[in-house]
Parts: C-alpha cells; sequence; structure tokens
C-alpha cells in the first residue's frame, strides 16, 4: 500500500501498524490532493497527471478494516501503477469531489512536501 502515513508526516509508522518498506513514485499520471491537510488521495489523469513520491509499507490484515474506515467519505483503496511497473493498492477519490472539498497538491510532488511547505511557509 502506498499512502499519505508516511514517516515524515505521522512520525510513528509502527504506532498505526504500518511496516515500512520502501520509499516509491507513482507513474506519471496521478494528481494528489489534500483533504483537510490531514489526508491525500489520488486521480488517474493521463494528461495533467505527474509523477507522485511516497511511501510503500505493510499493513497487517487486522489492521486494514480500521485503518480504512478512518479515510474521509469518498475516498477508497484502488490500484495504482508505480513507476517501476508494480500495482499497489492506493487512496482515491472522486475527482469532482475531491476539487470540491480538497486541494490540488500535485505540484509539491509528495504529501510530506506539501505537509513541510505548510510548516515552514504557513500556507
Amino acid at each position: 500500500m502506498i499512502g499519505s502515513a508516511l514517516r515524515e508526516v505521522c512520525g510513528d509508522q509502527a504506532a498505526l501498524g504500518l511496516t515500512f518498506i520502501e520509499p516509491a513514485r507513482t507513474a506519471p499520471r496521478y494528481r494528489l490532493f489534500s483533504i483537510d491537510d490531514r489526508f491525500a488521495a489520488l486521480v488517474e489523469d493521463a494528461i495533467a497527471g505527474t509523477s507522485i513520491t511516497g511511501e510503500l509499507v505493510k499493513v497487517p490484515d487486522t489492521r486494514l478494516k480500521e485503518l480504512l474506515a478512518s479515510e474521509p467519505p469518498g475516498i477508497v483503496q484502488a490500484p495504482v501503477e508505480l513507476a517501476d511497473g508494480r500495482t499497489v493498492s492506493a487512496a482515491f477519490g472522486d475527482l469532482a469531489r475531491l476539487e470540491a472539498e480538497g486541494h490540488d497538491i500535485s505540484g509539491f510532488g509528495s504529501f510530506a512536501a506539501y505537509t513541510r511547505a505548510r510548516r515552514t511557509r504557513k500556507l
């Protein structure tokens, strides 16, 4: 699974029941949205998409249902292609809903870079 529970963002992935595997990048066809500056979700966009940096984590089956239930309404798990061709699961949302309720942070390249910019520049 690739997601927004990045080590830089959440601090202790192990406390969430996650095991860090490796850094990863999506294929260059996704947009990244922030929801309430606490969650992130992807949408596929073959024209305006870019490669988004994240982290692959292992989520035990015993924690998966609970973690998915904590996602904002409208966010679901869906397959995402990584830059190296592998397919993993990631948080996805509906474009119209994300544009209305979140904001596009694709230009930052990652949720971690966005949160870092918010801290340093008061976005």
